[in-house]
């Protein structure tokens, strides 16, 4: 017997052909975005750069991305979200295209990978708070709102579990560019899907100074306890597994794991529990959304604190679903609480001063974590990152304002 909300689901997407587009939209443009840090990874290395040249083209995509957000976020309140959208859909196309071409012309450098990186990156600060802030002028408010970011979440994962692998298989019979090549491809398709869309008209601020725009946007995130508070955990779970997975993890899989068999289980692991994460999200949306974004930061503080203890690669491939799992299910759980409560013609500039905060120590985890390690050690700092995501997750779930934050059973998310 189909659960009930499993067939609500379904149901959005037969009787929405606006949600149905868009949906098509940003999974034809994530089937390409998934597998396109692979093959830059490997273009990269096919230069004969190592960690730093690859640290360096990563980190210029990022560093741009946290500077344009906030401007992206004002932009995304005051102009028409999809125009913005299709916009950076061909930029970000027109990017991987040209890094494409030179990768398999052989004419690419990796300076040259780092200016298109950093292309590629403020189309997608510009695109985030555009296409989040879109959802609920296609959506009515209320329960269909987790539902529909439930569904694309479920398919986001569905990708990431199938991506790297074919990417990989790809890579080891021809080149990394072309992957580049069909992130580009997968880009003009969404860009043309969304042009098919016609949202119902979004509230918008009354039209005044940029900077006054921008002003409000801030006053409007740190006015909301629990949202910035939030926020700043975030920033911790994010930069600790910035530095304990990303940077320290193949490291710490090649000492203690065997290499990359062990380590691709764990990742394999973390793969199934987003799977099980989302689906958990759509059949059971939780009340208690405090608590729950609180309590979705310890499997990860597990992991980490498994690592650090030399676990057995069962243990960790365990806590890896479960960080999983937590993981996603805390963000369709953030994005829908956030589209409901926050007014719509607010709705841009918060999500770029979230996605803000929420990414700006992961540059300084990049930059310090493998020098610290040479000090203190691996291990060490593997647990120290899993004792600051307990510390912050406790910090934060110790604010009533977060505490008292809930879900409307039946009529979508309120903000408690």
């Amino acid at each position: 017997m189909t659960h009930p909300r499993l067939a609500a689901a379904v149901e959005l997407l037969r009787t929405n052909p606006r949600y149905r587009r868009y949906a098509l939209a940003r999974i034809s443009s994530t089937i390409g975005s998934t597998v396109a840090p692979l093959g830059l990874a490997f273009a990269v290395v096919d230069l004969g750069g190592g960690a730093t040249a690859l640290g360096l083209v990563l980190m210029s995509g990022l560093l741009i991305f946290l500077v344009v957000t906030p401007v992206a976020g004002v932009l995304a309140d005051r102009l028409p979200r999809l125009s913005i959208i299709v916009a950076c859909q061909l930029v970000s196309g027109a990017a991987q295209l040209f890094a494409a071409g030179m990768v398999l012309t052989g004419t690419a450098t990796a300076g040259a990978l780092a200016g298109l990186t950093m292309v590629a990156g403020a189309a997608g600060a510009f695109f985030q708070p555009a296409a989040k802030g879109l959802v609920p002028q296609l959506v009515p408010p209320g329960p269909m709102l987790v539902q529909a970011n439930a569904l694309l979440q479920i398919c986001f994962n569905a990708v990431a579990i199938l991506g790297p692998g074919l990417a990989g298989l790809v890579i080891a019979a021809s080149s990394p560019g072309l992957i580049l090549a069909w992130d580009g491809i997968s880009f003009a398709v969404s860009a043309a899907l969304f042009l098919t869309l016609r949202p119902s008209p979004g509230g918008r601020p009354e039209r005044r100074r940029f900077l006054a725009d921008l002003a409000e946007g801030w006053t409007a995130f740190v006015a909301r306890r629990w949202l910035w508070a939030l926020t700043v955990l975030s920033m911790v779970t994010s930069s600790c597994w910035a530095a304990g997975m990303s940077v320290l993890g193949p490291i710490y899989a090649t000492q203690h794991l065997g290499g990359a068999a062990g380590w691709g289980l764990v990742n394999s692991a973390i793969g199934v529990g987003l799977a099980c994460g989302s689906i958990t999200s759509l059949l059971f949306p939780p009340v208690r959304v405090g608590l729950v974004l609180c309590a979705g930061a310890i499997p990860e503080a597990l992991l980490l604190a498994g690592m650090a203890a030399d676990a057995w690669l069962p243990v960790l491939a365990v806590t890896g679903a479960l960080t999983g799992a937590a993981g996603t299910l805390n963000l369709i759980v953030w994005t829908s609480f956030l589209q409901e409560t926050i007014p719509e013609e607010q709705l841009s500039r918060i999500v770029a001063a979230n996605a803000t905060v929420g990414s700006l120590l992961v540059p300084v985890a990049y930059a310090v974590t493998g020098p610290l390690a040479d000090v203190v050690g691996v291990r060490a700092v593997l647990a120290g990152c899993g004792g600051v995501v307990v510390a912050g997750a406790v910090g934060v779930v110790s604010l009533r304002e977060v505490r008292r934050l809930r879900a409307s059973s039946h009529q979508g998310m309120a903000s408690g």
